[in-house]
């Protein structure tokens, strides 16, 4: 059993590795292809500094608003953030209105040690210069100074959430589907799907470099699409 798990280890993160050296708009393309056009989630979710990238399984986080101070039931939901492996991207829901941080460096500092690799959240976030001297990926809607405990909490963790989407209101994310996050946007990918979708996309980028190589040039722009189908 050590051994089986010590290979699905090795593949995810491989797996991660492949993703990053692709874009959205051709993860994106690939899965409305297949017919999964609401994949996209909203673009108001966006990286906390440039040329941040989110690749990674998500593990699941949902919240709701609070006005308790329970210091001991806080320390209960911390340690259910404990059970975290790597290389997971960690997913919370909005649960809250949007004035609230649900998202900051100590969180970053222990997810990170419990094997995440990014966040992904659908609200706000504080310690925004400390996560970004982290190089820990974060994607957000917003930044806010205002402390989430008392306002906040967590109340489940890998369950399925809803999280704003761009083409629906939200989109469901499932514990273990792939979260993929660059520059244009982020997209969530049925776990189903994690490998078709990315050798399509591989495919799809190694046409699309031999076509921008063509074109840069100066081939005749028809040609370049007869041999690749790219434009």
């Amino acid at each position: 059993m050590e051994k089986l798990l010590i290979v699905e280890h090795i593949n995810m993160q491989e797996i991660c590795e492949r993703y990053k050296r692709l874009y959205a708009g051709a993860v994106y393309d690939v899965l409305e292809g297949l017919g999964y056009p609401d994949q996209a989630l909203s673009h108001e979710i966006v990286a906390l500094a440039p040329g941040m990238k989110l690749a990674g399984p998500a593990f699941t986080v949902k919240g709701t608003v609070t006005a308790e101070r329970d210091t001991a039931g806080r320390h209960e939901r911390m340690k259910m953030v404990c059970s975290m492996s790597h290389p997971c991207v960690e997913v919370r829901d909005r649960g809250t209105p949007y004035n609230v941080a649900l998202y900051g460096e100590l969180s970053a500092t222990t997810a990170r040690a419990h094997g995440a690799v990014g966040a992904l959240i659908d609200g706000g976030t504080r310690d925004s210069g400390h996560l970004i001297q982290m190089e820990f990926p974060v994607f957000a809607r917003y930044r806010s100074p205002i402390e989430a405990f008392g306002r906040y909490m967590i109340v489940k963790t890998q369950v399925p959430v809803r999280i704003s989407g761009e083409t629906t209101e939200t989109v469901q994310v499932n514990p273990g589907d792939f979260i993929f996050g660059e520059e244009d946007g982020v997209i969530a990918i049925p776990q189903e799907l994690i490998l078709p979708v990315l050798e399509e996309c591989e495919r799809i980028k190694g046409l699309e470099d031999q076509a921008r190589a063509d074109f840069a040039r100066g081939d005749d722009p028809a040609e370049v699409f007869q041999r690749y189908k790219r434009f």
